[in-house]
């Protein structure tokens, strides 16, 4: 059997050419009209050729029709791979990952054995994490107490503690474990510009529920290295830049609300922070939250801006009529994925070339807001 071959990080950015108006990034000529989907910055163009891009359609087009066929498909090819992986984006658009019903287990070993679940099977394939270490897992453990220890401590207890189902799969201790863990790893690496910042632990929190701890770590800090370095930056730099960015967009979609936002002197910094800083986890429930994170790690976490505005426009009317707007977006309504990444996805067509770029860019470079 010849080996499965995996895309480094530096091929693993695929364009998916969608049936809506698309959007370009910055390494796509301007005449390209194709929806970016990527997790990384650097994002392939689409084929550029008529021929060339029959043939890429006829590949995924020829690729197995369900998601488990598709993981289970063993790849020769980088070609093979990326045309995988686009596939698996274009259906979790337009199917969504399927319910599962996994094995319930006892509450004394739920913690310590967890089904693999197809989610976690496709987060992991999205964040190109192919191999995870228990030896280092539990060597990261061992060091013990890091410098931001008491921080930690300080926000895992109040993590998702409304979240009854989350309580009972996700105990404080591996939260404790995973986020002293990253910090270490950080460390040994020679990273010095990421350690725990505001708001990891909500991060932490849905990779932790959809997979075993080891998995969960692993993902999550590749996560935070590849796909939103600079939303944890000690000063929080890329979740500044993209609450800027944010009102920027809202802005040119709807000038109305905008204004009127503000009027009652409403910035997105002062009500969107929450929702931008853990990509919308803090809002429940959390089943909703895992499809949405579905769409984000597919296509890009720079996608969650539009995902916020979305939000507020399916509670425009309200928001005008309000004459303090605040008390509505204190607390955001229940999420609902697929309205929310339906609404996206056109929001996506009306943002100018200029800005989807800075768009794309600001969880790598959060300068782009200031440029």
């Amino acid at each position: 059997m010849a080996p499965v071959i995996v895309l480094p990080p530096s091929l693993s950015s695929i364009t998916e050419t969608m049936c809506v108006k698309a959007k370009t990034n910055m390494s796509q000529p301007t005449t390209q009209r194709s929806f970016t989907c990527s997790r990384h910055k650097n994002v392939s163009p689409s084929p550029g050729s008529a021929s060339s891009r029959r043939t890429h359609s006829h590949q995924i087009d020829r690729l197995p029709n369900s998601f488990e066929e598709i993981l289970n498909t063993t790849h020769r090819t980088e070609r093979e791979v990326k045309a995988s992986l686009s596939k698996l984006r274009r259906m979790i658009l337009l199917e969504g990952l399927p319910e599962e019903n996994l094995p319930k287990l006892a509450p004394s070993v739920q913690n310590l054995i967890r089904p693999t679940s197809m989610r976690s099977r496709v987060w992991k394939h999205f964040l190109g994490v192919y191999h995870v270490s228990a030896n280092e897992y539990i060597r990261l453990i061992q060091k013990g107490k890091s410098c931001v220890y008491d921080k930690v401590r300080n926000d895992t207890f109040r993590t998702l503690a409304t979240d009854k189902k989350f309580l009972e799969r996700v105990n404080e201790d591996m939260l404790i474990r995973v986020l002293n863990a990253f910090v270490w790893k950080m460390k040994s690496s020679g990273n010095k510009t990421v350690t725990y910042v505001q708001g990891m632990n909500v991060l932490a929190a849905p990779f932790l529920f959809t997979m075993s701890e080891i998995d969960a770590f692993f993902s999550f800090a590749t996560f935070i290295q590849t796909c939103c370095p600079s939303y944890v930056t000690p000063t929080l730099q890329g979740v500044h830049c993209g609450l800027k960015l944010l009102d920027q967009c809202l802005q040119i979609i709807d000038p109305k609300l905008f204004n009127h936002l503000r009027l009652k002197s409403l910035t997105a910094e002062i009500y969107a922070f929450p929702s931008v800083l853990t990509l919308c986890a803090c809002t429940p429930p959390l089943e909703q939250v895992l499809k949405l994170w579905d769409f984000l790690l597919a296509y890009g976490v720079h996608l969650n801006i539009l995902c916020v505005i979305a939000q507020l426009l399916l509670m425009r009317d309200q928001l005008l009529e309000a004459p303090s707007p605040m008390k509505l977006l204190r607390t955001m309504p229940e999420l609902n994925a697929k309205p929310i990444i339906n609404l996206t996805i056109q929001l996506v067509q009306q943002i100018p070339d200029e800005l989807y770029d800075q768009l794309v860019k600001h969880p790598f470079y959060p300068s782009v807001a200031a440029s």
